[in-house]
Formats: structure tokens, C-alpha cells, sequence
């Protein structure tokens, strides 16, 4: 059989040529996982710093947040000082009004005293004119 010998050659091109392949097929999908755990890897950092971004941005918007209740608070505060200052300014004119009430009143006392004095006076001189 001379033909057996050629196609026993056959056979071994063939096996080398499919072994070459199966080695080809094989260093591409190392490759390809390769850059696969690459790419994996740099994901995950990619993922890890918008974390820490996020935790970040999160903590800013706390420190804001807490600044604008301050700042709420201490409105209301003034707002409450305000009107307390309102109220005591308020009592402050009532005494004054008060006070001035007093004066009017102890000036029309001391015109009716100085009136009563000069008809004591009058009525004095006139005694005496009779003794």
C-alpha cells in the first residue's frame, strides 16, 4: 500500500497543523483573560475611587447641610432677641408714658398749691389790714 504512507503523513500535517491551533486557540484565551483580570482590576479601582468621591461629596453635603440648620437656628434666635427687645423697648415707653402722666399731674398739683398759697396770701393781708 504505498498509499497508506502518504496518508499516515497526512494525518501528521494535519494533527501538527490542529495542535498549532489548539496552541493558538489556547494563548488567545490567556490573553484574553489576561485582559479580562486587567481590566477586571482597573474596575475595580475605577469603582473604589467614585466610592471614596461619593463618601466625599456625601460628607460635604452633610457639613453643608449642618452649617444651614446653624445658621437656622441662630436666625431664630435673633428673630426671638429681636422681639423680646421689642417688648421690653415697648414697656420702656409705657413707664415713660407713665412718668410723663406723674409730671402733668404734679405740675397741675404745684399750680393749684402756688393758687391756694397766693389766695392764703391775699386772704392774710386782708386780716391783717383788719386787725
Amino acid at each position: 500500500f504505498p498509499m497508506k504512507p502518504l496518508f499516515c503523513l497526512y494525518c501528521k500535517v494535519l494533527s501538527c497543523t490542529k495542535a498549532q491551533r489548539i496552541n493558538q486557540l489556547v494563548s488567545d484565551v490567556q490573553a484574553a483573560m489576561n485582559s479580562t483580570v486587567m481590566v477586571t482590576d482597573e474596575g475595580t479601582k475605577t469603582a473604589d475611587a467614585s466610592l471614596q468621591l461619593a463618601q466625599g461629596t456625601a460628607n460635604a453635603f452633610n457639613s453643608v447641610s449642618e452649617s444651614v440648620n446653624s445658621v437656622f437656628l441662630n436666625n431664630q434666635q435673633i428673630a426671638l432677641s429681636a422681639k423680646q427687645q421689642a417688648v421690653a423697648v415697648q414697656q420702656v415707653i409705657s413707664a415713660m408714658n407713665a412718668i410723663n402722666l406723674g409730671s402733668k399731674e404734679t405740675a397741675q398739683g404745684m399750680t393749684q398749691v402756688k393758687s391756694s398759697t397766693d389766695e392764703l396770701k391775699t386772704v392774710a393781708t386782708n386780716l391783717m389790714a383788719l386787725i
